[in-house]
This record gives C-alpha cells, sequence and structure tokens, in this order.
C-alpha cells in the first residue's frame, strides 16, 4: 500500500485524541479512586506532575495541561506505529 500523508495524520490525530480520552477518563479514575482523600492529604510528586488540585476545583485533582500535551503525543506515537504496521503488513501481503 503506498503510504499517503492524510492517512498517516489521520492516524496521529486519532490515536492522539483516543489517548487523551483514556488519560481523562479511565486513568484518571484509577490512579484516583476517593478525589475528596487530597482535601487533608497532600499529593506525591508524581501527581503533582500531572494533576493539579487548586481553589478552582474545590481541592480536587484534576488533569492539567502537561497531562493533556502528554497524553497527546504518547496516542500520536501509537497511531504513528499502528500505521506503519498497517501499510507493512499491506506491503508484505500484496
Amino acid at each position: 500500500m503506498k503510504e499517503s500523508k492524510p492517512s498517516k495524520w489521520t492516524f496521529i490525530i486519532v490515536g492522539g485524541i483516543i489517548m487523551w480520552i483514556i488519560s481523562f477518563t479511565l486513568i484518571y479514575y484509577l490512579l484516583i479512586p476517593d478525589v475528596c482523600y487530597y482535601h487533608f492529604n497532600e499529593m506525591n510528586s508524581f501527581m503533582k506532575l500531572f494533576y493539579s488540585a487548586g481553589g478552582a476545583d474545590n481541592g480536587h485533582p484534576s488533569p492539567n495541561s502537561l497531562n493533556a500535551i502528554f497524553s497527546f503525543i504518547i496516542g500520536g506515537i501509537l497511531g504513528y506505529v499502528v500505521y506503519k504496521r498497517k501499510t507493512t503488513a499491506n506491503t508484505v501481503y500484496n
């Protein structure tokens, strides 16, 4: 299969969006089962890196910009890997 740039960028963007959704839903609930826990307890350094708990969120941790950027980059890389495997598999069988 001949590589096409629109197809490649579609895989990268869709992969980024899917990973962003997974990060903000599934991973968030796996890492933070009780959001009120952080009213009286300090977040560790890993949590502070990807989540912020400020007054706007009433002390509950919420994903910050670094989390969104990192999730989209990882998803884009995974989308590119899927695209390359798809094009390689179609080239081998054709």
